[in-house]
């Protein structure tokens, strides 16, 4: 489901097209457009609705700091990631899961990364701004490893040939 087939990546640049003369203007374009969404398998309209792909390229931005290769090799790895926890022939739910979980990935390399960059200019940073650093830092690892539990116990739900993910403390533990 995350894997598009060449004809469904042929929809969602149809799709864009008809996005792109609404946005311009073109009368009956977004009529248009809402009826050819409607016609459209899920995985398409997943695919164009992924405000998942938009917020992870914006933070891998972020965590590159500049650096194309960086932010690109970013986003790839957390596209692969979510494909691979998917797993073969997902279900919806393992799919927004494993989606949600490749996303706070980056959020959390991010946190770590702001984190670091304090540490490394050796302060000059109000203690209270830090704190708050710390704390948001926590609240996306605890996200994270929240998204990686459910995705797991939905996982094994399905059978013994999905990931199983145990989860002690800080550490996380995968195995197949």
């Amino acid at each position: 489901m995350l894997e598009l087939t060449d004809g469904a990546r042929a929809r969602v640049r149809e799709l864009e097209a008809l996005s792109k003369r609404a946005e311009d203007g073109e009368e009956g374009a977004r009529k248009e457009l809402r009826r050819a969404l409607r016609e459209s398998a899920p995985e398409v309209i997943a695919r164009c609705g992924g405000a998942s792909r938009v917020y992870r390229r914006m933070l891998a931005e972020r965590v590159a700091a500049g650096d194309p290769l960086a932010k690109e090799a970013t986003v790839e790895r957390a596209e692969r990631m979510a494909l691979e926890l998917a797993g073969e022939n997902p279900t919806p739910l393992e799919v927004l899961l494993s989606e949600r979980v490749a996303s706070l990935w980056i959020l959390v390399e991010l946190q770590e990364a702001l984190l670091a960059a304090y540490y490394y200019k050796g302060g000059g940073t109000a203690v209270s701004v830090v704190l708050q650093m710390a704390r948001l830092q926590e609240s996306a690892h605890r996200r994270y490893l929240a998204a990686i539990k459910t995705l797991a116990q939905v996982q094994k739900l399905q059978g013994p040939s999905r990931v199983q993910v145990n989860i002690g403390g800080n550490q996380v533990n995968v195995s197949r």
